[in-house]
């Protein structure tokens, strides 16, 4: 049962089986989670931080099984994409440039993304989308301090 549980975990759900992006596709979880907890900061950096922490630890026992990087672990972006989202109101037009952004950077992992991606084990595929996440949160606050598209 508790393996059911950590597969259901990495696997954002299943989301992880879906046969064309699955990374994108689990990123819908985040924008469920963002919806509802945002207007809780404590509660929502408190999931986010747990999602991530405990991503790297099952993450980590799965790799040994799965190998490195598999597609089906999609925790690294449900888990990350929170990051930026926090930075953006409740709006379909911002909500859109987050989630573009965050997927052409965690799909390109400009450098240094490229060299973290090859860290061993669950860092390298957790540490990789957090840099996409910090890329994306970085031109969204931006964008919100020259009060472009917010």
């Amino acid at each position: 049962m508790v393996r059911i549980l950590k597969i259901g975990f990495i696997t954002g759900l299943g989301t992880g089986y879906i046969p064309i992006a699955p990374a994108t596709f689990s990123c819908l979880i985040s924008i469920l989670l963002w919806f509802f907890l945002i207007d809780f900061p404590l509660i929502y950096w408190a999931v986010f931080v747990n999602l991530f922490i405990w991503g790297l630890v099952i993450s980590q026992e799965f790799v040994k099984e799965w190998g490195k990087d598999p597609r089906k672990i999609v925790v690294d972006e449900y888990a990350t994409f929170l990051l930026p989202l926090y930075f953006i109101p409740k709006k379909i037009l911002p909500l859109l440039v987050a989630f573009v952004l965050f997927r052409i950077f965690d799909v390109t992992k400009p450098p240094p993304l490229s060299q973290v991606e090859k860290l061993p084990g669950a860092w390298g595929i957790m540490l990789d989308d957090l840099g996409a996440a910090v890329y994306t949160a970085i031109i969204i606050i931006s964008l919100s301090f020259f009060h472009i598209l917010f």
